[in-house]
């Protein structure tokens, strides 16, 4: 009996080790003078695209059914030196305003990350399903978008792996 729990233990281990490997992926390079990375898992595959100077990271992750995620980093001087969490209920309603505006049924709360970073996490309750996560940090404007294939609902668990992503971004100052 011993035996048989000790292999269903090492089969389950072996089964969710590629799952807990994680890849620090840089977000960005030298913007304003600090870095922004974010752990992936293994498995994971990532694009980045330039429009207009802005960079944006594609983040297709493994699964069939996983979220599609992108993040985009761009400087905005009308945040300059300040984070979500300083700015004033009005200021969040306005900056909540501009991100929805192309939205169906939006609706948006104040998160922390678990490294400290205040972010507004902004939901589209329509059957074209999205939801962004901004993030202001030193004059950039940090969005990270999510969403399934062919726009279908996302699911708590969809937001969640997108949160959870959010949750291991670092900054890393010059």
């Amino acid at each position: 009996m011993k035996k048989a729990i000790s292999l269903l233990l090492a089969a389950l281990m072996l089964a969710v080790a590629p799952l807990a490997l994680a890849d620090v992926v840089k977000l960005t390079e030298n913007a304003s003078g600090f870095d922004l990375t974010i752990d992936l898992p293994a498995g994971t595959v990532v694009s980045v695209e330039h429009y207009d100077d802005v960079p944006y990271t594609f983040v297709t992750l493994p699964g069939a059914d996983a979220p599609l995620i992108y993040v985009s980093v761009a400087p905005t001087e009308e945040y300059e030196g300040i984070s979500v969490g300083d700015l004033t209920s009005d200021e969040v309603e306005t900056l909540f305003a501009v991100v929805s505006a192309d939205m169906d049924s939006p609706s948006y709360t104040v998160e922390t990350t678990d490294g400290g970073y205040p972010y507004l996490f902004v939901q589209d309750e329509s059957e074209t399903d999205s939801a962004m996560m901004i993030l202001l940090e030193d004059g950039y404007f940090v969005q990270m978008s999510v969403w399934n294939a062919n726009h279908a609902v996302l699911t708590d668990d969809d937001t969640a792996t997108a949160a959870a992503l959010l949750d291991t971004l670092a900054i890393m100052k010059d």
